[in-house]
């Protein structure tokens, strides 16, 4: 009964470590998103949200992402011009069970994803160009990916005087660094533009996170001095990450695509919790963009500054991992 109460809190924390990572949704309001031809645009966003499968009950994770990209062009009408409807899913599978207080964690993942822009015009204009305005534009792709984690304890936040004040559970936060290595490869691209879109991906992620302990506390007199007491559990809040991304593309691409600089994107995302929300932070961003990702706009190339507000699932603590479980830590270990 206690191995399968840990096999339960193992799970419950592997979904919050999948979540964690997950893709931050964006979007950059009028003016904060510079480089692509038709920049600046009224809004540029990003939404990928996750519907998620898993939990306690099962080993495995299943995120489920309607993810949509959209911009709105500064013209009279303020057209959104193909957006890209991005639909998947993503099943997560630990190399072995996350125990409390493992600080290195390894996993894999296979997902499945559709893009198409929802347009049915001619793939190319009269002239041979590229028809960016009603183009049909269609793929999919399926990637196996291996993630890895690391933790650090954050040996700075130690108090460093008898009037600082820290938790009394004596737990100071830490640090994570984030490695995500997949191949995406793709399938029944549509036939016009399958020579110059390429059939493969190598994808490259590391992250880094920074997170403090915090927790409430009241003053109090006691022979004459005054002390402070903490009042309630301590908590964990991220307070930064930094995300940097790189692809390479591969397989046949004419049309002028083949060089290296049509080959190649890489970025490097800073975002910035706000204190006062559970799930929003700021971000700015820069990057080179060799293959835009907007579907059939994949020909343009550019470098992109990008700012705006960012949305997802930023840290939350494990089940197990302080002197003061939680709820649903007792519930399991008790049974």
């Amino acid at each position: 009964e206690e191995e399968k109460a840990q096999n339960k809190i193992s799970n419950y924390n592997f979904l919050q470590q999948t979540l964690t990572y997950s893709a931050l949704s964006h979007v950059s309001p009028p003016g904060c998103e510079l480089g692509p031809p038709n920049a600046p645009y009224i809004l540029s966003a990003d939404i990928i949200p996750q519907f998620v499968l898993g939990g306690t009950w099962t080993r495995f994770t299943a995120h489920l992402t309607p993810r949509y990209k959209v911009r709105i062009l500064r013209k009279e009408s303020s057209p959104v011009h193909t957006p890209s409807f991005m639909p998947g899913a993503t099943v997560f599978y630990p190399i072995k069970r996350i125990k409390p207080g493992d600080l290195k964690i390894k996993y894999l993942s296979v997902s499945f994803f559709h893009h198409s822009n929802g347009q049915d015009g001619a793939e190319f204009n009269d002239d041979g160009t590229i028809n960016t305005v009603n183009g049909n534009f269609s793929t999919n792709y399926f990637e196996p990916a291996l993630h890895f984690r690391q933790r650090y304890n954050n040996a700075a936040a130690q108090k460093k005087n008898e009037d600082d004040f820290i938790c009394d559970d004596g737990s100071t936060g830490y640090r994570e660094v984030y490695a995500r290595t997949g191949m995406e490869i793709y399938i029944n691209t549509t036939k016009e533009l399958r020579s110059s879109y390429g059939n493969v991906r190598l994808n490259l992620t590391g992250g880094y996170i920074w997170v403090s302990k915090y927790c409430d506390f009241i003053t109090e007199s006691k022979d004459g001095k005054k002390r402070k007491k903490q009042v309630g559990d301590s908590y964990l809040r991220e307070k930064f990450r930094i995300v940097s991304n790189i692809t390479l593309i591969g397989g046949d691409r004419d049309q002028g695509l083949s060089d290296f600089a049509h080959r190649i994107n890489a970025d490097i995302q800073g975002y910035y919790r706000i204190p006062s929300s559970p799930n929003s932070s700021l971000f700015v961003g820069v990057g080179y963009v060799g293959s835009d990702t907007y579907n059939i706009y994949y020909q343009d190339n550019y470098f992109m500054v990008r700012a705006g507000l960012a949305l997802g699932f930023f840290v939350a603590p494990d089940i197990v991992g302080s002197k003061r479980p939680n709820k649903l830590s007792e519930k399991y270990l008790k049974k």
